[in-house]
C-alpha cells in the first residue's frame, strides 16, 4: 500500500504545483491572497474523495463586498469567491487513488458496495466505517501536501509571498477549519480563522 500511497501524493502534488503556475500565468500574483481545496466525495462515495484548487483575488473580493453583508464575509466565504476549479485531486477518474485505494485495508468492491446499499444493513455499517477511515487517511496526505508546498517554498516562489491554502467543505463545519490550522502557518490564517470563528 504504501508504493501506491506514494505515487498518489506525488502525482497530486505535480498537479498542484502546475496549477499554481498556470493561477500564475492567468493572474496578477500581487491580486491573489489566498487559494482553496474544497473537499467532496464523487457521487457522496467515500471511496472516491476529492478536492478541487481553487483561489480568489483582493479585486474579485472587493467587487464582492457589495453583494456580501460585510467586506470580512466576501474576503472569506467561498461562496464569493471566483469559480475557476484549476486541478482536482482525488476522484473517481484517479487511476492513483484507486489504486491506493485497491491496495488500502479499507477496499471493498462495487458489488459489496452495491449489496449494502440494496439490502445488507450490517454491511453498510461495517462498509461505512472502512471508507470513513480511508477518507481520514485522504484528508491527511492534503494536509501534508499543503504542508509540503510551505515547507518547499512553492507558493512563496510564485507568489513572492506565503498565501493561506484554507481547507474547506462546501457546508463548512468544524472539522475544516481544523484542516485549515493544521495545514498553515498560523498568521497566514489568522484572519480567515477569526472570521469563522466569530460567526
Amino acid at each position: 500500500m504504501e508504493k501506491e500511497r506514494k505515487n498518489f501524493t506525488e502525482k497530486s502534488y505535480e498537479k498542484l504545483k502546475n496549477a499554481i503556475q498556470e493561477i500564475v500565468n492567468e493572474e496578477d500574483k500581487k491580486d491573489v491572497y489566498a487559494l482553496s481545496l474544497c473537499y467532496s466525495c464523487d457521487n457522496d462515495d467515500l471511496r472516491f474523495p476529492k478536492v478541487t484548487l481553487n483561489y480568489n483575488t483582493l479585486s474579485n473580493a472587493k467587487e464582492e463586498s457589495y453583494n456580501a453583508d460585510t467586506a470580512e464575509e466576501a474576503k472569506w466565504h467561498f461562496d464569493y469567491w471566483l469559480q475557476h476549479d484549476m486541478e482536482t485531486i482525488g476522484g473517481k477518474k484517479d487511476t492513483h487513488l484507486k489504486k491506493w485505494f485497491a491496495k488500502s485495508p479499507y477496499y471493498y468492491s462495487d458489488e459489496e458496495n452495491d449489496r449494502a446499499i440494496e439490502e445488507d444493513e450490517d454491511l453498510y455499517e461495517k462498509l461505512l466505517k472502512k471508507g470513513d477511515k480511508f477518507d481520514k487517511e485522504f484528508v491527511k496526505e492534503v494536509i501534508a501536501l499543503t504542508k509540503r508546498l510551505f515547507d518547499e517554498g512553492i507558493l512563496e516562489q510564485h507568489f513572492d509571498r506565503n498565501i493561506p491554502v484554507l481547507l474547506y467543505q462546501k457546508d463548512l463545519e468544524d472539522l475544516p477549519i481544523a484542516w485549515t490550522k493544521k495545514a498553515n502557518p498560523t498568521k497566514l490564517v489568522k484572519e480567515f480563522v477569526e472570521y469563522w470563528d466569530g460567526d
